[in-house]
């Protein structure tokens, strides 16, 4: 077989890199780089065009970016077979859980290439700092200045953690006192609740409206309860996707201030909503709320690269001191990779190609399911919500499982103390292994919903 050499443009205005990244496009348009080839050496195709290594690496990794290529550990790089990743898949389709959509590029391959990258890994192999290392703080900072809208942000207050449901952690254990009321959402994220169990919270919900929380309710329950503390999902909200106004923001801050609250803030979608340019609560209210967010629903959930935002002072410090309790210090690995991804544009490339993703699955969902959804503010949103009651939420549930399809149970959101019943069912978008197979979700469950639904006979492990 011969080895594929390409014939290369010169230009110059253009990087060398850039130039083999569209030689390797034009390849493939036209049949003659076919699905599944293998791409040659980085060194030998350096020597065969005369280039440095470095420039076919930096190609090589820009092609896997565009979803072009595929980086295989140990065995090399090869052309992605289009046809084979548009097939559906087969067996029991899982949209209960909510992650990113696959990405193009091997993120594991990727992960090794960064380490190998990176200054030597006697530090990172030690305990960090309890806060992180300074420059995964500030990597961290940029991060959610340039992605989440949290303009201005001091890394001095930042706190590196391992995914955001530690952040939640570390900021309930340094604010909250065991059996003690928290106020939230009248849905909310199942962690929460989690979380709340094990601690030994009781979680009160605030009936909701469009815009997120009610600030007439939040008012009137913190004065019943006495409670100090609020956590909330004020973008893309986890599982309704309500997203809080700027007007709604604000107001929700001046009941804080007014009734002594600290807000517990989960950002972690922010990066699917960045064109409605919305300030999180900590920026409006920095002195009382404590900002927790990550990388996991952007790219790469195994990777536990968390943050969380704290006041400066007794606050931050209550913090630290949770930190030491819970976790000791933040992984050190783990930030070294995602700080090199922020650092080199690689996490911005994968945010954008994620958001991108999300954008056609949540026109794909609107487009199947109609006024059943309800429409999110953002153009993508990671999971999406069907507003019906309990009993047909659960039924729904039964009898989309039975023809291959599982959703999370609608007692999964649930909280207690709320004026109003907030009931349906989540659709997570991301966990389906391409756009296909997230259509053939959709069918199931649009044929589960008109009641048309053949069950299928699927053992559903």
């Amino acid at each position: 077989m011969a080895v594929w050499v390409p014939e290369l443009v010169s230009s110059r205005t253009t990087p060398v890199f850039r130039v083999l990244v569209d030689a390797i496009a034009a390849d493939i348009g036209s049949g003659k780089l076919a699905p599944g080839a293998r791409l040659p050496p980085q060194r030998d195709l350096a020597q065969a065009l005369g280039i440095s290594v470095g420039a076919v690496t930096r190609a090589y990794d820009a092609a896997a970016r565009r979803g072009l290529v595929s980086a295989q550990v140990g065995r090399g790089t090869f052309v992605l077979d289009r046809d084979a990743e548009a097939a559906p898949q087969d067996g029991i389709i899982d949209l209960s859980i909510n992650l990113p959509p696959p990405a193009a590029v091997d993120l594991s391959a990727a992960a090794i290439a960064s380490l190998r990258r990176m200054e030597p890994l006697t530090d990172r192999l030690a305990y960090a700092p309890p806060a992180g290392f300074e420059v995964d703080r500030r990597a961290a900072a940029d991060w959610l200045g340039r992605l989440c809208g949290f303009e201005k942000l001091d890394w001095r207050r930042l706190i590196c953690c391992g995914g955001t449901q530690s952040a939640m952690a570390i900021a309930l254990t340094a604010m909250g006192r065991p059996g003690e009321v928290v106020l939230c959402e009248a849905a909310t994220f199942s962690g929460a609740r989690t979380l709340a169990g094990q601690q030994g919270y009781r979680l009160h919900g605030i009936a909701m409206d469009e815009d997120g929380a009610r600030p007439d309710a939040l008012d009137r329950v913190a004065a019943e309860t006495g409670a100090r503390l609020f956590y909330t999902l004020p973008t893309l909200h986890n599982p309704t996707t309500r997203t809080m106004s700027r007007r709604r923001r604000e107001e929700i801050a001046g009941i804080a201030e007014a009734r002594d609250l600290i807000i517990i803030e989960d950002d972690v979608y922010a990066a699917y909503a960045r064109d409605l340019d919305l300030p999180p609560l900590a920026a409006l209210v920095p002195d009382r709320t404590l900002y927790v967010s990550s990388l996991s629903k952007v790219f790469a959930p195994g990777l536990r690269a968390g943050f969380l935002v704290a006041p400066a002072g007794d606050i931050f410090e209550r913090c630290l001191r949770a930190t030491r309790a819970l976790s000791h210090s933040p992984p050190g690995v783990n930030f070294a990779i995602a700080t090199e991804w922020i650092s080199s544009g690689r996490a911005e490339e994968l945010a954008r190609a994620a958001c991108a993703e999300v954008h056609a699955r949540t026109a794909m969902a609107l487009a199947a399911l109609g006024d059943a959804l309800v429409r999110p503010r953002s153009a993508a949103s990671l999971h999406l919500w069907l507003p019906m009651t309990t009993a047909i939420a659960e039924r729904t549930v039964a009898s989309s499982m039975a023809a291959g399809l599982r959703l999370t149970p609608p007692g999964a959101f649930a909280t207690s103390g709320h004026d109003e019943m907030v009931t349906g069912l989540r659709l997570c978008l991301g966990t389906a292994a391409n756009r296909a197979t997230f259509a053939r979700a959709l069918s199931i469950l649009k044929e589960t919903l008109t009641g048309d639904v053949e069950h299928l006979a699927l053992d559903p492990l």
